[in-house]
Protein backbone atom coordinates (compact mmCIF):
# COMPACT_ATOMS: atom_id res chain seq x y z
CA UNK A 1 0.00 0.00 0.00
CA UNK A 2 1.23 3.50 -0.84
CA UNK A 3 0.73 5.70 2.22
CA UNK A 4 1.09 9.43 2.53
CA UNK A 5 2.37 10.35 5.99
CA UNK A 6 1.66 13.83 7.34
CA UNK A 7 3.01 14.52 10.79
CA UNK A 8 2.65 17.53 13.04
CA UNK A 9 1.39 18.76 16.36
CA UNK A 10 -2.10 19.47 14.92
CA UNK A 11 -2.70 21.92 17.75
CA UNK A 12 -5.39 22.14 16.45
CA UNK A 13 -5.81 20.51 13.05
CA UNK A 14 -7.18 23.11 10.60
CA UNK A 15 -8.59 23.29 7.10
CA UNK A 16 -5.24 24.08 5.49
CA UNK A 17 -3.89 20.77 6.84
CA UNK A 18 -6.87 18.97 5.33
CA UNK A 19 -6.55 20.79 2.00
CA UNK A 20 -2.95 19.60 1.68
CA UNK A 21 -3.80 16.04 2.75
CA UNK A 22 -6.60 15.79 0.19
CA UNK A 23 -4.43 17.22 -2.58
CA UNK A 24 -1.76 14.62 -1.77
CA UNK A 25 -4.34 11.82 -1.70
CA UNK A 26 -5.28 12.80 -5.23
CA UNK A 27 -1.74 12.14 -6.41
CA UNK A 28 -2.03 8.34 -6.44
CA UNK A 29 -1.86 7.52 -2.72
CA UNK A 30 -4.01 4.77 -1.23
CA UNK A 31 -4.44 6.69 2.02
CA UNK A 32 -3.03 9.75 3.73
CA UNK A 33 -2.24 9.09 7.38
CA UNK A 34 -2.10 12.04 9.78
CA UNK A 35 0.18 11.35 12.75
CA UNK A 36 -0.20 13.75 15.69
CA UNK A 37 3.08 14.00 17.58
CA UNK A 38 3.10 13.37 21.30
CA UNK A 39 6.15 15.58 21.77
CA UNK A 40 7.25 17.46 18.62
CA UNK A 41 11.06 17.57 18.71
CA UNK A 42 11.26 21.10 17.24
CA UNK A 43 8.64 22.67 19.50
CA UNK A 44 8.56 23.16 23.24
CA UNK A 45 5.28 24.74 24.24
CA UNK A 46 4.25 24.01 27.82
CA UNK A 47 0.67 25.00 26.95
CA UNK A 48 0.32 22.55 24.06
CA UNK A 49 -2.99 20.72 24.11
CA UNK A 50 -3.00 17.20 25.53
CA UNK A 51 -1.87 14.77 22.81
CA UNK A 52 -5.02 12.69 23.11
CA UNK A 53 -7.16 15.81 22.58
CA UNK A 54 -5.09 16.57 19.49
CA UNK A 55 -5.60 13.01 18.28
CA UNK A 56 -9.36 13.24 18.89
CA UNK A 57 -9.61 16.52 16.98
CA UNK A 58 -7.67 15.07 14.05
CA UNK A 59 -9.88 11.97 14.05
CA UNK A 60 -12.99 14.16 13.94
CA UNK A 61 -11.54 16.21 11.08
CA UNK A 62 -10.81 13.15 8.95
CA UNK A 63 -13.85 11.02 9.84
CA UNK A 64 -15.90 11.89 6.75
CA UNK A 65 -13.11 11.41 4.18
CA UNK A 66 -12.29 7.83 3.19
CA UNK A 67 -8.92 8.88 1.78
CA UNK A 68 -7.72 10.24 5.14
CA UNK A 69 -7.10 8.57 8.48
CA UNK A 70 -5.25 9.24 11.72
CA UNK A 71 -2.78 7.06 13.63
CA UNK A 72 -2.04 7.16 17.37
CA UNK A 73 1.38 5.55 16.88
CA UNK A 74 3.36 8.57 18.08
CA UNK A 75 1.17 9.09 21.15
CA UNK A 76 2.33 5.85 22.75
CA UNK A 77 6.01 6.44 22.12
CA UNK A 78 7.98 7.94 25.00
CA UNK A 79 10.14 10.97 24.36
CA UNK A 80 10.23 13.16 21.24
CA UNK A 81 8.18 12.00 18.24
CA UNK A 82 10.75 11.45 15.49
CA UNK A 83 9.42 10.98 11.97
CA UNK A 84 12.12 8.43 11.16
CA UNK A 85 10.67 6.05 13.78
CA UNK A 86 7.19 6.32 12.27
CA UNK A 87 8.50 5.78 8.75
CA UNK A 88 10.46 2.72 9.87
CA UNK A 89 7.26 1.34 11.43
CA UNK A 90 5.24 1.64 8.24
CA UNK A 91 8.07 0.38 6.06
CA UNK A 92 8.45 -2.67 8.31
CA UNK A 93 4.72 -3.29 7.84
CA UNK A 94 5.33 -3.46 4.09
CA UNK A 95 4.04 -0.04 3.03
CA UNK A 96 5.55 2.42 0.61
CA UNK A 97 5.76 5.78 2.41
CA UNK A 98 5.45 9.28 0.97
CA UNK A 99 6.16 12.08 3.43
CA UNK A 100 3.94 15.13 3.05
CA UNK A 101 5.70 18.21 4.36
CA UNK A 102 5.78 21.97 3.98
CA UNK A 103 8.57 23.79 2.17
CA UNK A 104 9.62 25.24 5.55
CA UNK A 105 10.25 21.73 6.89
CA UNK A 106 12.10 20.54 3.79
CA UNK A 107 14.32 23.64 3.91
CA UNK A 108 15.31 22.62 7.46
CA UNK A 109 15.43 18.86 6.91
CA UNK A 110 19.03 18.61 8.07
CA UNK A 111 17.83 19.39 11.61
CA UNK A 112 15.69 16.22 11.56
CA UNK A 113 16.93 12.98 13.11
CA UNK A 114 18.55 10.59 10.60
CA UNK A 115 17.46 12.82 7.73
CA UNK A 116 19.51 10.98 5.08
CA UNK A 117 18.01 7.62 6.05
CA UNK A 118 14.59 9.25 6.17
CA UNK A 119 14.77 10.26 2.51
CA UNK A 120 16.19 6.85 1.58
CA UNK A 121 13.15 5.15 3.14
CA UNK A 122 10.49 7.60 1.94
CA UNK A 123 9.78 9.89 -0.96
CA UNK A 124 8.40 13.39 -0.40
CA UNK A 125 5.50 15.54 -1.54
CA UNK A 126 6.27 19.13 -0.59
CA UNK A 127 3.73 21.94 -0.44
CA UNK A 128 4.46 25.69 -0.26
CA UNK A 129 4.58 27.38 3.13
CA UNK A 130 5.13 31.12 3.52
CA UNK A 131 7.83 32.46 3.62
CA UNK A 132 9.68 29.48 2.09
CA UNK A 133 8.48 29.95 -1.47
CA UNK A 134 10.25 30.84 -4.70
CA UNK A 135 13.85 31.97 -4.40
CA UNK A 136 13.67 31.97 -0.59
CA UNK A 137 12.92 28.25 -0.70
CA UNK A 138 15.48 27.39 -3.38
CA UNK A 139 18.36 29.08 -1.60
CA UNK A 140 17.68 27.08 1.56
CA UNK A 141 17.88 23.64 -0.06
CA UNK A 142 21.09 21.65 0.51
CA UNK A 143 22.69 20.08 -2.55
CA UNK A 144 21.73 16.51 -1.62
CA UNK A 145 18.07 17.54 -1.41
CA UNK A 146 18.32 19.11 -4.86
CA UNK A 147 19.76 15.82 -6.11
CA UNK A 148 16.83 13.90 -4.55
CA UNK A 149 14.42 16.24 -6.31
CA UNK A 150 16.21 15.84 -9.64
CA UNK A 151 15.91 12.06 -9.20
CA UNK A 152 12.15 12.32 -8.64
CA UNK A 153 12.26 11.40 -4.95
CA UNK A 154 10.81 14.83 -4.09
CA UNK A 155 7.81 16.20 -5.96
CA UNK A 156 5.87 19.44 -5.49
CA UNK A 157 2.17 19.78 -4.77
CA UNK A 158 0.86 22.59 -6.93
CA UNK A 159 -1.04 24.54 -4.28
CA UNK A 160 -1.45 28.23 -3.55
CA UNK A 161 0.56 29.04 -0.40
CA UNK A 162 -1.75 29.22 2.62
CA UNK A 163 -0.68 31.28 5.60
CA UNK A 164 -3.20 29.65 7.94
CA UNK A 165 -1.49 28.42 11.10
CA UNK A 166 -2.51 26.74 14.30
CA UNK A 167 -1.25 29.82 16.16
CA UNK A 168 -3.77 31.98 14.27
CA UNK A 169 -6.56 29.50 15.00
CA UNK A 170 -5.73 29.36 18.71
CA UNK A 171 -5.64 33.15 18.93
CA UNK A 172 -9.08 33.44 17.34
CA UNK A 173 -10.52 30.77 19.60
CA UNK A 174 -9.07 32.53 22.62
CA UNK A 175 -10.28 36.02 21.69
CA UNK A 176 -13.57 35.27 19.93
CA UNK A 177 -14.42 31.72 20.93
CA UNK A 178 -14.66 30.70 17.28
CA UNK A 179 -12.50 30.40 14.15
CA UNK A 180 -14.99 30.47 11.26
CA UNK A 181 -13.80 28.89 8.03
CA UNK A 182 -10.46 27.78 9.49
CA UNK A 183 -11.36 24.51 11.25
CA UNK A 184 -14.05 21.87 10.72
CA UNK A 185 -17.23 22.49 12.69
CA UNK A 186 -16.85 19.16 14.49
CA UNK A 187 -13.40 20.21 15.70
CA UNK A 188 -14.65 23.60 16.85
CA UNK A 189 -17.47 21.98 18.83
CA UNK A 190 -14.97 19.64 20.49
CA UNK A 191 -12.67 22.54 21.39
CA UNK A 192 -15.50 24.56 22.89
CA UNK A 193 -16.87 21.57 24.82
CA UNK A 194 -13.49 20.76 26.39
CA UNK A 195 -12.26 24.38 26.71
CA UNK A 196 -8.95 23.35 25.20
CA UNK A 197 -7.49 26.74 24.27
CA UNK A 198 -8.46 28.86 27.25
CA UNK A 199 -4.83 29.51 28.28
CA UNK A 200 -1.72 30.98 26.64
CA UNK A 201 -1.34 30.89 22.89
CA UNK A 202 2.29 31.55 22.05
CA UNK A 203 4.38 29.08 20.08
CA UNK A 204 3.68 26.66 17.25
CA UNK A 205 2.94 27.97 13.76
CA UNK A 206 2.12 24.60 12.16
Amino acid sequence: MKLGLMGGSFDPVHNAHLRVARAAAGRGLDHVVLAPARQPPHKNRPDMADPFHRFAMTALATAQDASLCVTPIELYREGPSYTIDTVRHFRKAGHQVVLIMGSDSLAEIETWRDCHELLDLASVMVYPRVPFVGDRFEEKLPDWIRAKRDAGVIVHLDLVPDATSSTTVRALLHSRGTAPGLIPESVERYIIKHRIYAGGLEGSTD
